[in-house]
């Protein structure tokens, strides 16, 4: 299992965007992850669990869902084929650098990337990293997510976006 030091921010989150879940809340995410699936396209099943994974973590720390954005999907995705090609973990920029090409109207843009037994497990170890934790829970309205799978080893990558 790897993870990759995660992209800095572009901006800060919002003070006070963090607030306890409530059933109310935990509801109203669970119906935004509805949602977003049923508009979410063409999506491979594994991004949409990790999309799931995504929008249930914020869920349950109080945030709002991320949309899921077809662009964002495929350059995730993309990359992680890449990495799963290359057997290389890093940033799509190279390194620890991230790409912002063909991601458009953003003012915040931050990036994940992992390999791990599956794709459930780099989520589990995003969350038990703060930095990668800051960019699941930050202050982001859109994302995309890659999965895939080489041999016994699963590659992901996720990228998150503050629209402008």
């Amino acid at each position: 299992m790897a993870i990759s030091s995660p992209t800095p921010h572009r901006a800060a989150p919002r003070p006070g965007t963090r607030t306890r879940p409530t059933p109310r809340r935990a509801a109203l995410a669970a119906v935004a992850v509805i949602g977003a699936l049923t508009l979410s396209g063409c999506w491979g099943s594994t991004q949409h669990k990790e999309l799931d994974f995504i929008n249930w973590s914020r869920g349950t720390n109080g945030l709002a869902a991320v949309n899921g954005d077809s662009q964002l999907m495929a350059k995730a995705q993309a990359w992680s084929e890449h990495m799963a090609r290359t057997g290389r973990l890093e940033h799509t920029g190279g390194g620890n650098n991230l790409d912002p090409s063909g991601i458009h109207n953003w003012c915040g843009v931050a990036e994940n990337v992992a390999y791990n037994a599956s794709s459930f497990d780099a989520h589990q170890a995003f969350m038990k990293s703060p930095p990668h934790r800051r960019n699941v829970l930050g202050d982001y309205d859109r994302v995309g997510t890659g999965v895939a799978r080489k041999g016994n080893t699963v590659w992901v990558t996720e990228i998150y976006v503050r629209s402008c």
